[in-house]
């Protein structure tokens, strides 16, 4: 049997230590043993905390367990799309999604995304202070939105756009609120008084705009990117190709994926830059070398493709993803009964020092002295792994990669005096606030 993790009261068990000091309470369990018990509440969720435990929960014997409590509260909102199905559903969606993020037509995106970069990071003013947290969210909302569900036509393109800046207002809250209902019992989680109101709203508010994104790509199916065209293609498993109930979850899915995420870690990573600006001027430098019609790819860009893997590292927004035990399974000489609730946190894996000497130090180039391939699978986990990776992770890096070059091509960004940037841990760690001034580079 796992051993239970210190500091449980009773009725309560370990939720003051989660409601306080989330981050902070995980590190300190993963001293405790491979898998160690905390709960919430009277509920008992086992948690991972060596590489080699989540390897085997995620890869070894991965078909063995599913998705867990966390997707279970998010399911009635988002759907059953890419991150909340299980087994042979979420293959089949897999199957059908992973033509529209092969890289080569990735690299056919690149051009809309820079549009999008360039035009808003084009818009600031010398000395401006810039709110980076929303507009690095409302930019990758947009992004995400205009390359993944684009259209030749007009009147979709505005109302893609529309779209992904009504996505971006209402993102949040959902998220929020999947959190609250995950580790709250649910009585607690529905209070008027911890916005369950909202979240509601904002969970119809995005099923409706997707709904409506779908029926005009349905409309016009010809007209549009390359993943909606995916969603209707027939499938050999799907030959009627997705319904519009399917396609809806599906875009709902990829948009909470992948804007949030994104637009987060690229909150971290204009907040670094802003205390290391000898930083920014190697990122500047090895941007201004590469042609101006050259993508921007991690081969090109080999430092700030090590600057990202660093901000990913330290700055893991996703710090806390769920499993369950579709069976009874020995894991790391641990039995977990069927239908055991895990935890695992990329955050203490990559916080871990047995793998990441002084892990608390912002260090890019550490990765020349290690790179990921030669550390444990698990140890290094940023966009998951296994049957369950995050399908879009070459998306992402090419979309950060792209924004990163706009800006400091252009710009060089300062923290503000007197602003003191804190983490804020709920579904996501973000910077509770991130205005940045931004001064242009000098002339040669």
């Amino acid at each position: 049997m796992a051993p239970v993790a210190s500091g449980r009261l009773p009725l309560l068990g370990h939720l003051p230590h989660l409601a306080v000091r989330r981050v902070e309470f995980l590190q300190s369990v993963r001293g405790q043993g491979d898998i160690v018990r905390i709960f919430l509440g009277n509920r008992p969720v086992f948690v991972l905390n060596s590489p080699e435990a989540v390897h085997e929960v995620m890869v070894t014997q991965g078909r063995k367990f599913g998705k867990g409590l966390l997707f279970d509260v998010a399911r009635p909102f988002i759907g059953n799309g890419i991150i909340t199905s299980d087994r042979d559903l979420h293959r089949r969606q897999r199957r059908a999604l992973q033509p529209a993020f092969r890289r080569d037509g990735i690299a056919a995106c690149v051009g809309t995304m820079t549009g999008i970069a360039e035009e808003q990071v084009a818009a600031w003013r010398p000395g401006e202070v810039i709110a980076m947290d929303l507009v690095l969210r409302r930019m990758m909302t947009a992004m995400l939105v205009a390359t993944l569900f684009s259209t030749e036509r007009p009147d979709g393109a505005a109302a893609v756009a529309a779209l992904g800046e009504r996505v971006a207002e209402h993102l949040t809250t959902v998220m929020r609120g999947v959190f609250v209902g995950t580790v709250l019992p649910a009585r607690i989680a529905a209070s008027p008084a911890l916005g369950h109101r909202r979240y509601l709203a904002a969970a119809a508010a995005l099923r409706e705009l997707a709904d409506t994104a779908v029926r005009q790509a349905r409309q016009d199916p010809a007209g549009h990117g390359d993943l909606l065209s995916a969603m209707f293609a027939p499938t050999p498993g799907n030959p009627d190709g997705m319904t519009d109930t399917e396609a809806r979850d599906e875009l709902l899915s990829l948009l909470m994926a992948g804007a949030e995420t994104t637009s987060t870690t690229l909150a971290w990573a204009l907040h670094e830059l802003g205390r290391r600006p000898e930083i920014t001027d190697r990122i500047k430098a090895e941007c201004d070398a590469l042609p101006a019609d050259a993508l921007p790819a991690t081969a090109a860009l080999p430092f700030t493709d090590r600057f990202l893997r660093e901000v990913l590292r330290l700055h893991q927004p996703s710090w806390i993803l769920m499993r369950r035990a579709l069976e009874p399974v020995r894991v790391r000489g641990v039995e977990l009964p069927a239908g055991a609730e895990l935890i695992y946190s990329a955050v203490t894996m990559h916080r871990d020092p047995a793998h990441f000497p002084d892990p608390l130090r912002f260090d890019p180039d550490r990765w020349l002295d290690r790179p990921e391939k030669d550390l444990p699978p698990g140890a290094y986990v940023p966009f998951a792994l296994g049957n369950r990776k995050c399908i879009g992770d070459h998306f992402a890096m090419t979309e950060m990669l792209v924004v990163l070059r706009s800006i400091v091509s252009r710009w060089r960004p300062h923290p503000v005096q007197g602003h003191r940037v804190r983490p804020v841990v709920q579904a996501l760690i973000r910077p509770d606030a991130l205005p940045m001034r931004v001064s242009p580079w000098p002339t040669r």
